[in-house]
């Protein structure tokens, strides 16, 4: 993508915006109009982006933090989805992700989910536990970079666990 494409990108969805944020209905009529996403899956990738990106629950994203997820979701290949991903949860950009950034990868994960974060929903548990174990069986509880990434290639839905918006493409 061109630097003028995204300027002409960021310009369009700044003015949709509302003093810089974005609703979900303002979301889903961005994608619409602005990108090739199955509209059958339009509502999807926008709930995923709220969870991911709506930390203070105001119902609203940062523009910014929706441009990153709209250029990958419709522009970006499959490593740039990945490499996106790691750094959503490596929080102090150490490449690993550790304590209490798992802990977070773990709630936006039961979000995506469709559990509540309270640890009382035992199938997101059992799901999350179990994806945990495959970045971390050696390293006492840390993700590594690499690790995840390659992880992540070789097992698609491991990427649709993470990011159910990034699809299998």
């Amino acid at each position: 993508m061109s630097k003028h494409e995204l300027e002409l990108w960021y310009k369009t969805i700044q003015e949709r915006s509302t003093k810089g944020k974005l609703s979900k209905t303002q979301m889903i009529s961005i994608y619409k109009d602005m990108s090739d996403l199955d509209s059958t899956r339009i509502s999807e990738v926008v709930d995923s982006l709220a969870r991911v990106f709506d930390e203070d629950h105001s119902g609203t994203v940062d523009v910014n933090e929706f441009m990153r997820g709209f250029i990958l979701t419709t522009k970006g290949d499959l490593q740039s989805k990945i490499d996106y991903t790691f750094r959503l949860y490596d929080q102090n950009n150490d490449n690993q992700i550790s304590g209490e950034e798992i802990n977070r990868m773990a709630n936006a994960i039961t979000r995506m989910l469709g559990g509540d974060e309270t640890g009382n929903d035992q199938t997101c548990f059992a799901i999350i536990h179990q994806f945990l174990r495959q970045f971390t069986a050696n390293e006492n509880g840390v993700i590594y970079k690499h690790d995840f990434i390659t992880t992540v290639m070789q097992n698609r839905e491991l990427l649709a666990i993470l990011s159910p918006f990034y699809g299998t493409n």
